[in-house]
């Protein structure tokens, strides 16, 4: 609730402020305890004064009655330093504010008694920071500290986001940084930049009421830009964030790679990102064979192509998923592979306990590593595949009734555990599986003496990987396969890029499909489900209703399977058999799930058959 003095500015601030709702006390400023102040109680009351003594005078009136009516809170508008004495809202209605332009204002109301309340009437009155008391010799106060962090943003910019955070780019010694405006690194900023300039300290309330205006600016006045994480674009161009002292990134385009110092992307970082190996030229990516363990060529393959596509800016990414007995390197083959496109101070984590986790792993870091799991459950699975392939998380706004904190992303993602990782469909359908070969003792290498090796081949093989995303670049508008797989954009990326990386036409996707098909028989045996249907289906076509078909799968599994909790109930069979439809699909199995009876009751039916039976 907005407070004025006088139903002229009343009217004015009304006009101005149409969301508000804007009050005043009858008969003047001398009248304020004639008033009842009790409609205040449990309203956050902002008070607009007159900017003269009695103004100020009416506005503590005013804050002193909002209290004593329970109001929830109690803030002051400071009137700008160069108004006229007497200006109000209506004068500024006059002038031709806007409603922007007046929704600053109010943005910057400083808590009552703050030692920021400043306007020109006061000028001659003495004292301190702390707004203390006369000074006899009538001393004009300089401007209030607000105003001086203000001034410090001449040169930089505010801006905000297409979800309208607001941020600041600003400059550190060569090159500009970019901050959100209410985090620690900004605030830290402002402090040292106001220090360097004055030789004093800032206090807490002028930075808090700064950030307010500045907020407002980037918002209603501040372009809007896209915000990226590591990984960016613009006019065709990828950039890739090193994440240095420096703020330079690596601008990739079909003509190659190079290092620039002034990136035209909004790069934003947390506190946990880490540098990127400078890259540097190579011949091939060779170097990254002799620190990975993976059994064959093909894996190599799915490796490397997973680290291209990671160092794209947009999805869909397939999920890896590194399974391996004790002591196979997967938890060190998840380090490196993060390390070569997204090094972080806490490279692994373990997995979260709830979709605000995952999506907060999400919201700080570009590619996702989750170590040793020894299941996924059904959230954690549906959430994987949303963050693979794009879906949206909502959650309520910490500290808000009705704010929704909406995430949208797709990340590359890592999970490796002992057991099998895929066992449900749709999570399989979007994965790459390996499976890491036991290391033999006589191969094993001390840790320091392994990551001293991986430490100087990195810039090689993050150069090589460059050279995979150019070429990708530079063919991917010609590039065409036969037939499109579930992740058809990172098929097409990683296919694009074979010339690039050395390899033949064709030599990823042959990879790429022995592995889907190994995901597909991976997924099939561990649904007891999809496994009888598949039985069934090679030994008849079949048509029923949900009860008789649970019946007649009982035929294919043993006993102990039919009396744990894997077997479903007939009224949960259909959820089952959609989950498995589509790995079913790909071994020749064909599920009708919506058949009609042709009696009189149209009862409803399953189908499975399998076409081009002999």
């Amino acid at each position: 609730m907005l407070v004025v003095e006088g139903e002229k500015a009343a009217d004015a601030a009304a006009r101005l402020l149409p969301s508000c709702v804007v009050t005043t006390s009858p008969n003047g400023s001398k009248s304020v305890g004639k008033a009842n102040w009790s409609p205040l109680a449990r309203r956050h009351v902002i008070i607009w004064p007159d900017a003269d003594q009695p103004g100020i005078d009416y506005g503590a009136a005013v804050a002193h009655a909002a209290k004593a009516a329970a109001a929830a809170s109690v803030a002051v508008i400071v009137p700008p330093v160069d108004v006229a004495d007497g200006w109000d809202a209506a004068d500024a209605l006059a002038e031709g504010w806007d409603t922007d332009r007046a929704r600053a204002l109010l943005q910057s109301a400083v808590p009552e008694g703050s030692s920021s309340f400043r306007t020109k009437a006061d000028a001659s009155c003495s004292g301190d920071a702390s707004g203390g008391g006369g000074d006899p010799e009538g001393r004009r106060r300089g401007p209030p500290q607000r105003d001086g962090l203000l001034e410090l943003m001449e040169g930089g910019e505010l801006w905000h986001t297409p979800t309208r955070d607001a941020y600041a780019t600003v400059p550190v010694g060569d090159h500009l940084e970019n901050w959100p405006l209410r985090s620690r690194a900004f605030k830290m900023w402002l402090a040292g930049q106001y220090f360097d300039r004055t030789g004093g300290a800032v206090g807490g309330q002028a930075v808090e009421d700064a950030l307010r205006v500045l907020e407002a600016m980037a918002i209603h006045r501040g372009r809007e830009y896209p915000l990226f994480l590591r990984v960016g674009e613009h006019a065709g161009a990828l950039y890739i964030d090193l994440a240095d002292a420096g703020w330079r990134a690596v601008r990739v385009s079909a003509e190659g790679w190079s290092v620039c110092s002034r990136p035209p992307v909004k790069f934003q970082r947390s506190s946990a990102m880490q540098p990127l190996p400078e890259p540097e030229r190579a011949e091939s990516v060779d170097d990254l064979r002799d620190v990975v363990n993976v059994r064959n060529e093909d894996d190599f393959r799915l490796l490397v192509g997973w680290l291209v596509g990671a160092l794209r800016h947009r999805g869909p990414y397939p999920i890896l998923a590194i399974n391996g007995e004790q002591g196979s390197s997967k938890s060190t083959l998840s380090r490196l592979l993060r390390a070569l496109v997204d090094p972080n101070a806490a490279p692994i984590r373990s997995a979260p306990r709830d979709d605000r986790d995952l999506v907060t792993m999400a919201r700080n870091s570009w590619v996702l590593v989750i170590d040793n799991l020894s299941d996924v459950p059904g959230w954690l699975s549906d959430g994987l595949c949303r963050l693979a392939t794009g879906g949206g998380f909502s959650t309520r706004e910490l500290y808000s009734d009705f704010g929704e904190a909406i995430f949208e992303g797709q990340r590359p993602i890592i999970l490796n555990g002992i057991p099998d990782l895929a066992a449900r469909a749709d999570l399989a359908d979007r994965c790459v599986l390996m499976t890491l070969p036991a290391i033999p003792e006589d191969r094993r290498r001390a840790e320091a003496e392994f990551w001293a090796d991986f430490d100087r081949k990195s810039p090689l093989i993050l150069g090589a990987l460059l050279d995979g995303v150019a070429g990708a670049l530079r063919r991917l508008p010609q590039t065409r396969l036969a037939t499109l797989p579930r992740m058809a954009d990172f098929a097409l990326w990683a296919t694009a890029a074979e010339f690039s990386l050395g390899w033949e036409d064709g030599d990823f996707m042959a990879s790429y499909a022995a592995n889907r098909r190994g995901a597909v028989e991976a997924s099939i045996e561990a649904d007891p489900i999809a496994t009888a249907v598949r039985d069934l289906a090679e030994a008849e076509d079949w048509h029923g209703t949900a009860t008789e078909l649970l019946t007649r799968l009982e035929d294919f599994v043993p006993l102990a399977i039919r009396s744990s909790r894997l077997w479903p109930s007939a009224n949960k069979l259909k959820s089952r058999l959609r989950r498995a439809q589509a790995p079913l699909r790909s071994l020749g199995v064909v599920l009708d799930l919506e058949m009609r009876a042709a009696t009189k009751d149209r009862a409803r039916l399953i189908g499975i058959r399998m076409p081009g039976r002999g």
